[in-house]
């Protein structure tokens, strides 16, 4: 997103408090909330369909140690660096903003879910989609980080279930 297209967005959200609330709440809470669905869907896995219990464990842990690596070798800025937007969120880190790892790992647990649970892995594809975007609206993340981290989540853990 552009500077300019940024700073209406920006305008919008501090327009009304509800909104901004709003946007903190999905910025901060369903990163949590998905992370705390990961333990119930591994108990849910070892309970009742133990053949994906393995893969469910180490698929998303490999994937998510392998985003981690390429984004500190390709070291992208954030939008806030780049561009010089002040963010709706306050963010301080520098770089590593390629690809987005709260997205790819949104990503990886909704696999999980789906190769569970195909009505839960839905929900959580769509969960996963409110977090992109959350990253994009909030100036810590360009378009192309959280499209790149959620489709790579998705699809490097979804292939150990097909």
């Amino acid at each position: 997103m552009k500077r300019r297209h940024y700073e209406k967005v920006r305008t919008w959200f501090l327009g009304a408090g509800w909104r901004m609330a709003l946007l903190c709440a999905v910025y901060r809470g369903l990163p949590l909330f998905v992370a705390a669905s990961y333990p119930c869907c591994l108990l849910l896995c070892f309970l009742y369909r133990r053949e994906l219990f393995v893969r469910a464990v180490f698929a998303p842990a490999a994937m998510f140690f392998l985003v981690s690596v390429f984004r500190h070798f390709v070291n992208f800025a954030r939008p806030y660096e780049k561009d010089g937007i002040m963010p709706l969120i306050a963010k301080e880190k520098k770089g590593h903003s390629f690809p987005s790892r709260h997205a790819a790992s949104a990503g990886m647990i909704a696999a999980v879910w789906l190769a569970l649970a195909r009505p839960a892995g839905i929900f959580f594809l769509a969960v996963e989609a409110l977090i992109a975007a959350s990253r994009v609206l909030a100036g810590v993340h360009y378009g192309r980080d959280v499209l790149a981290g959620g489709v790579f989540g998705f699809a490097a853990v979804w292939i150990f279930f097909v």
